[in-house]
């Protein structure tokens, strides 16, 4: 096979999936002597379907804070007494 060394995600899922259903959907009007040319044409273009490498960040990954339940009101110079 033509994508060994490839894992799932580094495959195009739905330009694949899109490519399989129209050569599945072609199958019943084939001959049955043409059906195993098919099947190797189909292995040939698998190397269609590999996604680019990811490109590394360009900024560094953070976890935001997470947001306050109840709003929380700061004590102000002329509401210190009622604090």
């Amino acid at each position: 096979a033509s994508l060994k060394g490839y894992t799932a995600s580094q495959l195009s899922f739905h330009m694949a999936s899109v490519y399989l259903i129209h050569e599945l959907s072609c199958m019943p009007y084939l001959s049955p002597g043409s059906i195993p040319k098919r099947v190797a044409e189909l292995d040939k273009q698998a190397g269609q379907f590999v996604l680019p490498e990811r490109r590394e960040r360009s900024y560094p990954r953070s976890v935001k804070a997470r947001p306050q339940k109840y709003a929380v009101q700061k004590a102000n110079k002329n509401n210190a007494s009622q604090a």
